[in-house]
């Protein structure tokens, strides 16, 4: 089990362990993971692949996850983008809709990882207006005592 000071979601330092499987113990809870959903709107993005795949790998980066593959696919000249960054710590998805200006992700990571930092960057980089942020913990398991 590795033991390590952990950002919560309010930026203060908690103590966290991580199971020899990934899953995290946390403020007596064990679980798989945190599961962030994000919602950007009146976004500033050129909504081009190349940027938003630049601004994934970076959030990965920040988050201390592990890239594996990266996948962005477009729907049409001037349409939306869909795509996946699986990590080896699980995955970020994004659907963007550059007629609303908004954009969608889905951060979900386990183990030493860091997914609100990822999340921070990613509302630091895009400067919504109005930002939506929801933060779950998957896989529950049992209270540590």
């Amino acid at each position: 089990m590795i033991k390590e000071k952990a950002i919560s979601q309010k930026n203060i330092l908690h103590e966290r362990n991580i199971s020899k499987d990934h899953f995290i113990i946390e403020n007596k809870q064990e679980f798989a993971g945190y599961h962030i959903l994000l919602d950007l709107w009146n976004i500033k993005f050129d909504n081009s692949i190349k940027t938003l795949r630049k601004i994934i790998c970076e959030a990965i980066k920040i988050s201390g996850a592990t890239l594996l593959h990266i996948h962005l696919h477009r729907f049409g000249k001037e349409k939306g983008i869909s795509g996946v960054a699986v990590l080896a710590e699980s995955h970020i998805s994004v659907h963007t809709w550059p007629e609303r200006d908004y954009i969608a992700f889905d951060i979900f990571m386990c183990g030493d990882t860091h997914p609100q930092l990822a999340a921070e960057y990613l509302i630091k980089t895009f400067k919504p207006q109005k930002e939506i942020l929801k933060s779950i913990k998957r896989g529950v398991t049992k209270i540590v005592k």
